[in-house]
């Protein structure tokens, strides 16, 4: 089993995450800004984390930057997103991945499973 940092600001997308990935038999963790993702992670142990990008209280890009310096071999981040600008900047070495909001949950179940196979 999996353990599998979810962080948005949309309370309702995390839900739906969280559902999708917790009947897939991952243990789940959710939190609803960046900063307080950075918390969680730093407190525990993760193998995944998958992160808004824009939200009001510390950003993905934030929270990718803040887990590749405390955790420098930690390269398992997606970013799932409603901004078209992340495509042209510049990500992080340790983001696997990029997801436009509306996210196609089957893709991103699939792209989960591969990261952590």
């Amino acid at each position: 089993m999996s353990k599998i940092l979810i962080v948005d600001d949309e309370i309702q997308i995390c839900e739906m995450m969280a559902d999708l990935f917790e009947s897939r038999g991952h243990d789940i963790t959710v939190a609803h800004s960046g900063n307080k993702g950075a918390e969680v992670f730093l407190s525990g142990e993760f193998d995944l984390v998958i992160s808004d990008v824009k939200m009001p209280d510390g950003d993905g890009f934030e929270l990718a930057r803040l887990i590749g310096e405390s955790a420098p071999s930690f390269n398992k981040i997606i970013f799932v997103t409603g901004y078209l600008d992340v495509e042209s900047a510049k990500l992080p070495e340790n983001v696997k991945r990029v997801f436009k909001k509306p996210v196609r949950f089957k893709e991103l179940l699939a792209c989960v499973e591969e990261i952590l196979s």
